[in-house]
């Protein structure tokens, strides 16, 4: 009576998680999914890339990023011109040989460029100008660099906040362990 019981069940089971066509992949089959959800099709990475990835929006972009810097300057006949540049993105077209319209999104600077003659008028010029992609190959010495740069902005973000203990001054805190 059991085995007939858990073979009618299984049967059952296993009946209704069969595709209603064949050749469906398992993503595809209503059946399967409501039962056993497929997340992999959605799924964003392993916890190691879901931490680099909170990492690099969080911490490394915001030191990192280029800040917008301001030039003002005279001129001996009493115009005043001020240059103000600041990080931003752009989309560039190109055009394939079969004639597709490909769109990528690059970094850019936007240049602002600001003219007061000296009887009042005022003229303001802005241009997008993209920067150029670094298509040297990654050395070593350029990830140090990078490094070096992160940990100075990172250090001058935290002067005159409390340090946060190290490992080992956590490990002596703990009862057992530590002192």
């Amino acid at each position: 009576m059991n085995h007939t019981l858990t073979l009618s069940l299984s049967v059952l089971l296993l009946s209704g998680c069969v595709a209603n066509t064949t050749g469906v992949t398992p993503s595809q089959n209503t059946a399967l999914n409501t039962f056993a959800p497929s997340s992999n099709a959605n799924a964003k990475g392993g916890a190691m890339q879901r931490s680099l990835d909170s990492w690099l929006k969080e911490e490394w972009n915001p030191l990192m990023a280029t800040e917008p810097t301001e030039n003002t300057k005279q001129q001996s006949d009493g115009t005043v011109v001020t240059t103000k540049t600041e990080p931003t993105k752009m989309t560039v077209s190109t055009q394939t040989s079969e004639g597709k319209t490909i769109e990528k999104v690059t970094n850019a600077t936007q240049i602002t460029t600001t003219t007061k003659a000296p009887d009042g008028t005022i003229t303001t010029k802005t241009e997008v100008v993209p920067l150029d992609e670094d298509n040297t190959p990654f050395t070593l010495q350029k990830y140090v660099d990078k490094w070096k740069s992160y940990l100075d902005k990172k250090e001058k973000m935290s002067e005159g906040q409390p340090k946060e203990p190290a490992n080992w001054e956590k490990l002596n805190k703990l009862p057992g362990i530590g002192k």
